[in-house]
């Protein structure tokens, strides 16, 4: 257990695949952060100067190389993605809800068969 004052570790729920590198981007409610293992998803990035690692649900650190952002354009607007953390042991691209939702002033809907995120003055469909 942390002390009280310690940040709050950087997860994700990150599902393991044999089948090499997704190029799919994921919404992942568990994530603290955006992440990709793909440097060329990012539209700006910067070197990664600090020591914190991702820690995956099992516990496993990976090393963090970059921070960015990027831009997902759709039909109707741009949602746009700050903080992405460049972590080249990731298999797969995850986008976090609470960061998506944050950035975007924006909420998401989750449905059986698929999602929504909406802006949170009107409700308009973003995505």
């Amino acid at each position: 257990m942390l002390p009280s004052w310690a940040p709050p570790q950087k997860s994700v729920s990150l599902a393991t695949s044999s089948y090499g590198v997704d190029t799919n981007w994921y919404v992942d409610s568990g994530a603290t952060d955006h992440l990709t293992s793909e440097p060329e998803k990012l539209t700006i990035r910067d070197k990664y100067g600090g020591h914190d690692q991702v820690h995956t649900a099992s516990g496993t650190g990976m090393e963090i190389n970059h921070v960015g952002s990027s831009i997902l354009r759709t039909r109707t607007s741009n949602i746009h993605l700050k903080n992405i953390l460049h972590v080249p042991q990731a298999t797969k691209s995850l986008l976090s809800v609470n960061c998506l939702a944050r950035d975007n002033n924006a909420f998401l809907e989750f449905h059986p068969d698929h999602f929504s995120i909406k802006e949170q003055g009107t409700s308009r469909t973003l995505l």
